[in-house]
């Protein structure tokens, strides 16, 4: 496919035409990316004892609600934060998605995904966290597993 990118004034309004065969589920996830510019990462406020600090989404492995606040865990760090999930799930770029009741996860930041006998799906992070994909939420994930692959 070939792309054409032309550089316009600050004024101007922003815009992208799409010259194509057919329509299917991809260039529909490709339209809402940019529409709603999810290719933009975001940075999350969030709280360190007594410290305010800015976390960058892209460094975000997951996000996990713990006595009513959520954890933000990077790499090696642990913060906390006020909003409720189902803000953080409209603010995030696409490579989050949620796994379970309590825990947001971006996708990038994932090692292996293990089935389980209960119908679960253990999760290993790049970080050496673990975490598990309930039941609920993992035909979506499987979903966008298949897709990532299918683009790769």
């Amino acid at each position: 496919m070939k792309v054409n990118i032309k550089t316009i004034s600050h004024e101007a309004e922003e815009s992208v035409d799409l010259y194509i065969h057919e329509r299917g589920v991809a260039l529909d996830r490709l339209v809402e990316y940019l529409e709603q510019d999810l290719f933009h990462a975001v940075t999350l406020l969030c709280q360190k004892g007594e410290k305010i600090c800015r976390v960058p989404s892209p460094e975000i492995y997951l996000i996990e609600t713990v006595n009513d606040k959520q954890v933000v865990h990077t790499e090696q760090e642990t913060y906390e934060m006020n909003k409720r999930l189902y803000e953080l799930e409209r603010l995030l770029p696409s490579n989050f998605i949620r796994i379970s009741k309590s825990v947001i996860m971006n996708i990038d930041k994932v090692r292996t995904y293990t089935p389980m006998l209960n119908g679960l799906m253990k999760v290993s992070m790049l970080n050496s966290q673990e975490t598990y994909i309930s039941r609920k939420y993992l035909k979506e994930v499987k979903d966008r597993i298949l897709e990532a692959r299918h683009y790769e």
